[in-house]
Parts: structure tokens; sequence; C-alpha cells
């Protein structure tokens, strides 16, 4: 399928596809779904993550499991539910929407294995290897899921290096 048809079916899909950071850096801005069910579904408890961190699989059983999500009920009505899990799908990290430096370290995770935490995938610990084990316990960070504690516009998909505000 040419990339142009593989971006019109995104589009039908009623997501949104981000282009490459232009500045040599690793795609910074990354897919986001296109429903704003997205963020104020799942961003009013947590970072609205980018589905390209983890693999199709993972979003299917983290959004067939939301009754019990990570000690949380955090159901949804079937109609969102299903719009979610869909959007989150056609964008994960092993679809040819993912991101293409993040599907290469994610490509270790084994086939077999259903990764339910981004913070547990080959990419993040690769990008965030520098960063001290002091740091993820400060208060204005609360840890290592809270994306938008140092990057302040995850929600948007928006990872640039230049962006990060590391809280004191």
């Amino acid at each position: 399928m040419s990339r142009a048809l593989q971006h019109a079916a995104v589009l039908t899909l009623g997501l949104a596809v981000s282009q490459p950071a232009v500045s040599g850096e690793l795609q910074s801005v990354l897919p986001m779904p296109a429903s704003s069910s997205y963020v104020r579904e799942c961003g009013s408890c947590h970072s609205a993550y980018s589905p390209t961190y983890l693999p199709a699989r993972a979003w299917r059983k983290i959004m067939q499991g939301l009754d019990k999500h990570f000690g949380d009920d955090a159901s949804l009505p079937a109609a969102t539910r299903d719009l979610l899990s869909q959007q989150l799908q056609a964008l994960a990290g092993d679809t040819p929407q993912g991101v293409t430096g993040i599907a290469q370290r994610n490509a270790r995770i084994p086939a077999d294995w259903i990764p339910m935490r981004i913070t547990e995938t080959p990419f993040f610990a690769y990008m965030h290897d520098e960063v001290p084990s002091s740091m993820w316990r400060r208060t204005k960070v609360g840890g290592k899921a809270n994306c938008g504690a140092c990057h302040p516009r995850a929600d948007e998909g928006r990872y640039f290096e230049r962006e990060i505000q590391i809280p004191k």
C-alpha cells in the first residue's frame, strides 16, 4: 500500500497523523487519536500517551480491561471504548502509522509478551537511561508514568527535547 493510501486510510478512521520532525531529531510529534474523547477520558487520570509507544496487542488488552485498569475502574460507554480502542490500535507502534525509531527499539519486545506499561518498553528505557532514579521520586514528577511532568505537551504527542522542563 502506498504512503498516500495509508495516510488516507488513517484519516478515514478519524485519526490524526503527525509529520516527522525536520531538525534531525527523532520524530518528536507523535501520532495521537483525533477523537477529543481520548485526552478527555484517558488524559483526565494520566498522560494521554501516544499510541505508538505500545504494540496493538497491548492497546487491545488495556482497552478490554478498563474495569480493572491498574487498580481503578476506568470503564467507558461501549461506543467510546470501541472508538478509542480502534484508534489506539491503528496508531500503535507495530503498525504502518507507528514511528520507525520507536518501533526499532521496541522490536525487542517478544511476540508472546504484552507490555502493559510504556515504562517497561525498550524505547522508554533507552530514552530515559540517563535519568537518575531520584528524579522519578520528586513530588512534582510523581513517577515514570507522569510524562506531562517533564514533557508539558505530551497530551499533544509532543516530546521535543528542547521542550523538556524538569520540575525541581
